[in-house]
């Protein structure tokens, strides 16, 4: 009897366990949260080094409007690429050296390209890092890391802004 009751029982857990994983969704990070968050540690090291061009800070100075622009960056935490590492924290360091409202900046945390997302009706994020500009809601370009150098991120932010 006692065999038959665990036996039972395990049945009953096993239905109530789920297989099933929830739908996986972006997690939109702060300033603070990329300083702090365990998946991002070489985040301050990385964007600390950078020292973008001080021409391609000043246009980026004169094209951001806060009231037309914002900055869309789709990431994926932990991930050893250069474009994660390097191009997405290049971005950001040139932006806040432009004097950017940051709250304009939306980064997004992303374990896959496929991870719901706030913009899900209007971007199909199908790389890891993405980073789009809109302007008045629209999205207006986007960087890749295919068109990243190791050292024109300043230059790829200031020529989507300008565009």
């Amino acid at each position: 009897m006692k065999i038959f009751a665990t036996i039972v029982l395990l049945a009953f857990v096993a239905i109530g366990c789920s297989t099933e994983s929830p739908d996986p969704e972006a997690q939109q990070l702060t300033m603070d949260d990329l300083n702090t968050a365990p998946g991002y540690a070489w985040f301050p090291v990385e964007s600390a080094t950078y020292s973008p061009n001080a021409d391609m800070v000043n246009q980026i100075r004169q094209e951001f409007d806060a009231t037309q622009h914002k900055v869309l960056i789709y990431v994926k935490p932990s991930c050893g690429c250069r474009g994660t590492q390097r191009l997405f924290p290049q971005i950001v360091r040139t932006l806040e050296a432009a004097g950017v409202d940051m709250s304009r900046v939306e980064i997004w945390s992303m374990r896959a390209p496929s991870d719901k997302h706030k913009y899900m009706s209007r971007i199909s994020v199908t790389e890891l890092p993405t980073i789009y500009v809109m302007r008045n809601d629209e999205i207006k370009t986007l960087i890749r890391d295919v068109d990243y150098t190791n050292n024109n991120a300043d230059s790829l932010i200031a020529k989507a802004l300008g565009q």
